[in-house]
């Protein structure tokens, strides 16, 4: 192989990993939507963005699409030169923030999110992550510097056909459930072997243990705010199914909610809360036997029917 053929393997190698990384991280984050969601809050907290307020969600929908985006591109080789121009203005944003946060600890971000909450990375490793782009798409710009930039309307309907690709996956997650559970929490785990979920009572005294020894299907009610009507039809929905095949229920809750007075009620904190349901909507989660089968948003119970 030729001195030159060489080299166009190892540029075009270097730009398709950069591109498969943006893929992975755009799907990761896509997948567990709600999970990037409550990341940008805490990066939104620390940085004092009250003007995001409201608009988290719509904020990680646009993360994620240009993330998917910008990987399909880079990965695609058309118009190099503009998507390594692209890529070198995002990673100086990204790596601009995470050193932010690398010399001012106290702001208590410890994982910086890169890749979801399926691996996490301390934001020193995503310092490094970062710098490595960056070298490797500066090669890249050192070694098209000669080409021209050129537009033309073929780039215009390339980049809007990627874009359309990239945004299914978000908007689909941003509003159903997260299509995994990076917590720990997710189907097939064994609630009664969890140490950290804890069932407070009215008096606060932990009543997991007692709560959870039904032999059968227990139905949790994951109440992150108020049940509106329709929440509160299929609750009553699922109590009444519950009575016939002697299945047991109850809800759990980070504070009271003014429900029936048949119905039992626990306190969890808002980690737990967010853990089981992987959604800003109330839900339901199945147990048989301690372990989670099944999790649903309450207003998405269809197939339950």
């Amino acid at each position: 192989m030729d001195t030159k053929r060489k080299k166009c393997w190892i540029d075009a190698s270097i730009q398709l990993f950069l591109g498969l990384m943006f893929i992975v991280s755009g799907v990761l984050k896509s997948m567990d939507i709600y999970g990037t969601e409550l990341k940008l809050i805490e990066y939104g907290n620390s940085l004092g963005w009250d003007f995001l307020i409201n608009h988290y969600v719509l904020f990680a929908i646009i993360l994620c699409t240009f993330e998917l985006w910008l990987g399909l591109w880079l990965s695609t080789f058309f118009y190099r030169k503009i998507a390594i121009l692209t890529l070198i203005t995002t990673m100086l944003f990204f790596t601009t923030i995470t050193i932010f946060f690398v010399i001012n600890p106290e702001k208590d971000i410890i994982d910086c999110g890169c890749f979801g909450e399926l691996f996490p990375m301390s934001l020193t490793a995503s310092l490094l992550k970062n710098c490595l782009f960056l070298l490797l798409s500066g090669y890249l710009l050192w070694a098209h510097r000669k080409k021209e930039i050129k537009l033309s309307k073929d780039l215009n309907l390339l980049l809007l056909a990627w874009l359309c690709c990239s945004i299914l996956l978000p908007l689909y997650t941003a509003y159903h459930l997260s299509l995994y559970n990076p917590t720990g929490y997710g189907e097939g785990t064994n609630l009664r072997e969890k140490n950290d979920f804890v069932l407070l009572d009215q008096n606060f005294e932990d009543v997991k243990d007692k709560v959870l020894n039904s032999a059968g299907q227990t139905y949790i009610f994951v109440l992150k705010h108020q049940p509106d009507y329709a929440n509160r039809r299929k609750i009553q929905e699922i109590m009444e199914k519950c009575k016939e095949s002697k299945d047991s229920y109850f809800v759990i809750s980070e504070k009271d909610m003014n429900l029936s007075t048949d119905l039992p009620c626990y306190h969890v904190d808002e980690v737990l809360l967010k853990s089981l349901v992987r959604s800003h909507k109330n839900g339901v989660v199945l147990l048989d036997k301690g372990v989670v089968k099944r999790v649903w948003e309450m207003d998405r119970m269809w197939e339950w029917e």
